[in-house]
């Protein structure tokens, strides 16, 4: 039983992040380097093989394939969907 919760788990579905409500903006994608417009609502996936930078900014990949660095407080976790 203890096995077949485990790997239940494991397979669980991570919750929607998404940038968070409010207008377009603008961040810099650190392969393009350049800065990209992601819409409000765009649906993201925490990269959480590069650290935080000075000003806590993390790297997240759009649903676009944009690889950007974002602020924490610019992240909503909105659940399952």
């Amino acid at each position: 039983m203890d096995d077949l919760l485990s790997a239940l788990r494991t397979k669980a579905p991570e919750p929607y992040v998404v940038v968070a409500a409010g207008k377009t903006e603008w961040f810099y994608d650190i392969v393009k380097k350049s800065m990209v417009r992601v819409p409000a609502g765009t649906r993201l996936h925490e990269v959480t093989e590069y650290p935080e930078d000075k000003e806590g900014r993390v790297v997240a990949q759009t649903v676009n394939g944009d690889i950007i660095r974002i602020a924490k407080e610019h992240i909503e976790t909105i659940g399952f969907h």
